[in-house]
């Protein structure tokens, strides 16, 4: 039996982000790796710096405008208590922690990283797309802090991709929406249980 866990608005709003974050790294490193100048070719440059704008602004859209489950996914997302730690105790010493909400502590870690480094990645990319407003020594500053928020955000989803593909049920449940109840009740029974199942 599969119980449903993510609205297409959520599941949208996850991919969307993913995908055009790929872009941006992928673009980004053509932009790194072009000797042409320091700042790359200009297609390439264009083409970095656009996609920055739904990256940004996207999110915020799709969190406004989206379904009341969705807001109670980030509400819970961004809620944090001592169970959240028990969970982390309990995975770093390979133990079975319960899970009393829809996501664990890691997913949580994940959520507010990812949010830190948009934050980061955005401010820092900023300085560098406007940089005549900025002293030469503040960009070139801007340059290293935003190559290494792209380095720290390049192994955050790395491990965001393993974890998925290791938890495979959880990865279907972002795609298709469902998930299987007995993985539910295992993994999150707090939630499996408040499901009414």
């Amino acid at each position: 039996m599969r119980i449903f866990r993510f609205d297409i608005r959520a599941r949208a709003l996850h991919w969307t982000h993913a995908i055009i974050f790929i872009w941006l790294l992928i673009t980004g490193i053509g932009i790194f790796l072009t000797p042409k100048s320091l700042l790359g070719d200009p297609l390439t440059k264009m083409l970095h710096l656009y996609a920055s704008l739904p990256f940004i602004v996207l999110p915020a859209v799709l969190y406004i405008f989206g379904s009341s489950r969705t807001r109670d996914d980030v509400k819970e997302l961004i809620s944090w208590n001592g169970d959240d730690m028990r969970w982390f105790i309990g995975f770093l010493k390979n133990n079975k922690t319960s899970v009393k909400g829809k996501f664990n502590a890691g997913q949580k870690a994940n959520f507010l990283l990812t949010l830190l480094l948009i934050a980061g990645l955005s401010l820092s990319g900023f300085v560098v797309w406007m940089k005549s407003m900025f002293s030469v020594d503040f960009v070139e500053l801007n340059f290293i802090v935003h190559d290494s928020f792209v380095i720290l955000a390049a192994l955050l989803l790395t491990g965001h991709i393993v974890f998925a593909l290791y938890y495979s049920e959880s990865l279907r449940g972002i795609i298709y929406g469902e998930v299987d109840a007995k993985w539910a009740q295992e993994h999150y029974p707090g939630w499996f249980l408040r499901k009414g199942r």
